[in-house]
């Protein structure tokens, strides 16, 4: 059986690792690299997805700097899903949204990356005719070159299919993370609680 220090050590050397794995970023991407990504996302189909301001998507590649980002995305849904053809799924823009959070979600992971925070705006539903927006939603994203990795595969580009015919309008900024904790943060404070542990239960004497 497992002792508890080795236990302790195995936990702490997977909190490490997952550490590195988040925290990692990524080399700078080179003008071949953003060229490449560009190449693989212009390529997409444009109806229905695919979607991208090609020249703002080169520029913030060509200005990476290999660190963590967050996104805030402002979102409002069609009432009823808007696809440019006939499929048997359409329903409401919420519900066409939602297909394509499920595929997103699983990518962000698969990249150190992940929703920070998500929820309805505030008022919507309230008063349709002065709300601007349905819902917000804050993205950590390891890298540049992992949001490049994500756009530029082809299960994002399919479920553009579902986010497009979702959204009325959209709008995103880009901001860094001076004020939101990243995770690592957390990891360290797990760590250090780990370490007291073993600490204490090697010091206190065994009970006679």
């Amino acid at each position: 059986m497992m002792t508890q220090n080795r236990l302790l050590g195995l936990i702490s050397a997977l909190l490490l690792a997952l550490l590195y794995w988040y925290h990692s970023g990524s080399e700078v991407l080179s003008q071949q690299d953003v060229d490449q990504y560009i190449a693989a996302i212009d390529k997409q189909s444009k109806d229905p997805g695919g979607r991208h301001d090609m020249d703002a998507l080169r520029e913030f590649l060509e200005n990476d700097d290999g660190k963590a980002f967050y996104t805030v995305n402002l979102y409002k849904f069609f009432e009823q899903a808007q696809y440019q053809d006939q499929r048997p799924l359409q329903g409401s823009g919420r519900e066409a949204f939602e297909r394509f959070s499920q595929v997103m979600v699983r990518l962000l992971a698969t990249h150190a990356s992940h929703p920070v925070f998500a929820g309805e705006w505030p008022g919507a539903g309230v008063n349709s005719n002065t709300k601007n927006w349905d819902r917000i939603v804050i993205v950590r994203y390891r890298s540049r070159r992992d949001i490049a990795d994500i756009f530029a595969s082809q299960d994002f580009a399919r479920a553009s299919a579902d986010k497009w015919a979702a959204l009325e309008k959209n709008e995103r900024m880009l901001v860094q993370g001076t004020h939101i904790p990243e995770l690592y943060a957390l990891l360290i404070l797990a760590l250090l609680f780990l370490a007291s542990i073993r600490f204490y239960s090697r010091g206190t004497p065994a009970n006679t």
